[in-house]
């Protein structure tokens, strides 16, 4: 199977490693967009000549509002997307792997290795990952990893979903199930190396777990009144 592709790539002062992911994530690809959320250094511009389309943001709005709008543009030319990070954890050579699952699913979602992840990230992600699963029977393995693939249908519905951080990418999971969108896990490698992440492990996995009850309680209170998930 092979539509249109699009890669979005997320960057936060990634002129260190955005030149390496974008020269790898074009041959696989039919366009690669960058959104420089508000960098200082010189990620748009590296980015730029590394043959990516780039949006840039002004100033740093969060990951999932970058990934908002680079989906948006996206969208409007592609029958496939992939996410990945511009910091070098993921491996742009796997983006067949998604693609391929897309062929069953309306959303792919990378799941990583726990072998050479700092403890803190394994500890948030398994209470996260646990959490949905819990309240939400979503079967997915790593709900923080941020390597993904999405029909363009698929994106298109989950426009819904309102947070602008990391805990986007919770928050869409969640819409996906209640949509019901098709989910598959997709098995990558664990990539930790020079890149620093930018998740705060005690701020953004309060973020994580607030979202989830959030939308577990709202969700109980849409089911009580017959309207479903609110838009």
């Amino acid at each position: 199977m092979r539509g249109r592709l699009i890669v979005v790539i997320p960057a936060y002062n990634e002129e260190d490693f955005i030149v390496n992911v974008v020269k790898r994530t074009l041959p696989l690809c039919d366009e690669a967009i960058v959104v420089d959320d508000g960098s200082v250094d010189r990620t748009a511009d590296l980015a730029r000549e590394a043959g990516a389309t780039v949006l840039v943001h002004e100033e740093n709005m969060g990951k999932w509002a970058a990934l908002r709008d680079g989906f948006s543009l996206a969208t409007e030319r592609s029958e496939f997307v992939i996410q990945l990070d511009g910091d070098g954890q993921h491996d742009p050579s796997e983006i067949p792997k998604f693609l391929e699952a897309l062929g069953d699913a309306d959303v792919a979602v990378g799941s990583r290795s726990k072998e050479g992840m700092p403890f803190i990230r394994v500890l948030s992600n398994s209470i996260s990952t646990f959490l949905l699963r819990l309240f939400f029977s979503i079967d997915v393995s790593d709900s923080q990893c941020g390597y993904r693939g999405y029909r363009e249908g698929a994106l298109a519905k989950l426009g819904q979903c309102k947070a602008s951080r990391f805990e986007g990418e919770t928050e869409s999971l969640i819409l996906a199930k209640e949509l019901g969108l098709r989910m598959v896990n997709v098995p990558i490698r664990t990539i930790y190396g020079k890149e620093k992440s930018k998740i705060r492990a005690l701020r953004d996995t309060y973020r994580f777990v607030k979202t989830i009850l959030v939308m577990r309680i709202r969700t109980l209170l849409g089911r009580d009144r017959g309207v479903g998930v609110p838009a």
